[in-house]
């Protein structure tokens, strides 16, 4: 080889190594100083408690402090719009929820960002098992005979939830477009509330967290009677799927760690397999349980996928049933 090739092929190289580093010294420096995780509700929550899950081990050995920050309001929008204003260098996360991205750009008609095309999906972090729960006096034992009981009772049984548009309310307006069915809605201020009104027989149904009514089953202040995912889960033995019966009506609900648009594809990498590798640490698993959830470690294309198709639900659910907050 010539000297002149020699010396071409080093300069070719060391520009190859220039274009390189900046990636190669993101991904070996990340993290390097406190990263925030916005948790766009208030403190005590099902996404707060994950939040500070997350921090408790994130990058534990780089001796960086990760810390969680409460910015509640307008159904998750505040937070989520902070995220989508930051830099995309993975130092301001948001913990968000299916209901803050696949939700509310249909429910919202006022948002400052786009909850779609402004955040890039990073990490799933765990999926909660929903569940529809009667009180005990109601007359159908299973889902098949609450199909028939409702359909031959029209607007004569009710439902209540955390509030119009929430999840607990979407889910049985999904149910009742999907089925024929016709019911009455009755909101309240939470999902505690909503609970509540069950337990006391005030509603006939509920549909929620496994987390929220576990316990009252076990109790038998309430009856459970079918999840909303496409499958059984061990969490809640014995309780079929509504898909069984009504095979079209698939409801899941999940939480996520999503980052602002145009982070570096090898960083959110990174951030990927330290969220999956927290889920699956025997801890965090345990008390994912204890919380109606399990964890679902995936890539970001997945994420990003299971995103776009409950998008493409809830937008046609919103706009056919006529529901939009300002």
């Amino acid at each position: 080889m010539t000297h002149g090739r020699r010396a071409f092929l080093a300069s070719c190289m060391a520009s190859a190594a220039l274009l390189m580093s900046p990636v190669t010294q993101a991904e070996e420096q990340y993290p390097k100083k406190t990263v925030s995780l916005v948790v766009p509700f208030a403190p005590g929550g099902s996404t707060d408690i994950l939040g500070r899950m997350i921090a408790q081990h994130y990058f534990k050995d780089s001796g960086v402090t990760t810390i969680v920050e409460n910015t509640p309001g307008a159904g998750g929008n505040i937070g989520a719009a902070k995220v989508a204003r930051s830099k995309p260098d993975g130092y301001t996360l948001e913990i968000g929820a299916m209901s803050t991205h696949a939700m509310n750009g249909s429910l919202y008609t006022s948002l400052a960002f786009d909850p779609m095309k402004e955040f890039v999906p990073v990490a799933m972090l765990a999926q909660a098992i929903n569940v529809i729960a009667v009180k005990p006096s109601f007359p159908a034992q299973n889902f098949d005979e609450l199909i028939k009981h409702v359909r031959a009772n029209p607007g004569k049984v009710n439902y209540s939830s955390g509030g119009i548009g929430t999840h607990n309310h979407l889910t049985l307006a999904l149910l009742e477009e999907k089925a024929g069915l016709e019911m009455v809605h009755v909101p309240y201020k939470g999902g505690g509330p909503a609970v509540t009104a069950l337990l006391q027989g005030e509603v006939d149904m509920f549909a929620g967290g496994a987390s929220l009514l576990l316990r009252h089953a076990e109790a038998g202040n309430v009856r459970l009677i079918a999840v909303t995912e496409a499958t059984p889960s061990d969490l809640v033995p014995g309780v079929p799927s509504a898909s069984e019966v009504a095979s079209d009506f698939v409801v899941t609900n999940w939480y996520g760690v999503f980052g602002p648009k145009g982070m570096d594809p090898a960083l959110v990498e990174t951030i990927n397999a330290e969220i999956n590798r927290i889920v699956a640490l025997p801890e965090v698993a345990q008390r994912l349980k204890g919380m109606g959830m399990i964890p679902l470690p995936i890539k970001p294309g997945e994420l990003a996928k299971m995103l776009q198709q409950d998008y493409d639900l809830w937008s046609k659910t919103i706009t056919s049933l006529n529901i939009a907050n300002n």
